[in-house]
């Protein structure tokens, strides 16, 4: 799921400067975190259960409308705390044999099983210089571009996820085309510290920012 804010909080840090505080029991980390903002009414909260549930949960406006809401699992690691979820198995299939064709460097294309075009996929390959999402399921190299890899990696964007490995040589097979079978829920991973040993207040990544909550009663 993406987490993108219209408009982050006032605190935000960009990028962010902490650095984790040293936690040696992680039941430390258990309780309710929450920010609020004084004015727009944007609030939220974060969830760590003893059990390692976890919810992340933003609202807006007087009524707290849910902005975000995202359930799932915590785990620590390196002094980070990652919210996420477990997605199911996901897998690519190729539909016949590639092809070559001569009015394109790449192309590759992909399709749910009705027929739909693939959505929250993209490729990229060694000095792409990034990675290219893919539109309406599709993905095209001009034939006036040199492409100049050995390797097309096709990635699902909410984690990098590599989905397929695609070989490409010089007047080889360059149109590819499969079927996508997505995971049961699309994958998220909310990374978090905490700024203190007894996890008092946490920072936590919203959209492209980093935000303060602090502890609370539940």
């Amino acid at each position: 799921m993406p987490f993108v804010l219209a408009s982050t909080p006032a605190v935000a840090q960009l990028p962010s400067n902490s650095l984790p505080a040293y936690i040696t029991d992680q039941r430390v980390l258990v309780g309710h975190f929450r920010y609020k903002e004084s004015e727009g009414g944007l609030t939220i909260d974060v969830r760590l259960g003893a059990d390692h549930r976890a919810s992340y949960r933003i609202t807006e406006g007087p009524e707290a409308c849910d902005f975000i809401v995202a359930e799932g699992v915590w785990t620590y690691e390196a002094g980070t705390i990652h919210i996420h979820n477990q997605p199911g198995p996901v897998r690519l299939d190729p539909v016949g044999a590639p092809v070559r064709d001569p009015a394109v460097a790449l192309s590759v294309t992909v399709r749910l099983p009705d027929g739909a075009p693939a959505q929250g996929l993209g490729v990229t390959w060694k000095d792409a210089g990034g990675l290219y999402a893919m539109a309406d399921g599709r993905h095209v190299v001009s034939a006036n571009e040199t492409l100049g890899a050995r390797e097309v990696y096709l990635l699902r964007l909410a984690d990098r996820k590599v989905l397929q490995t695609i070989a490409v040589r010089p007047g080889g097979p360059n149109s590819f085309r499969f079927t996508y079978h997505p995971s049961d829920q699309e994958p998220f991973d909310i990374p978090a510290i905490a700024l203190d040993p007894e996890a008092q207040v946490l920072e936590v990544e919203v959209g492209t920012s980093y935000v303060r909550l602090s502890r609370v009663p539940d």
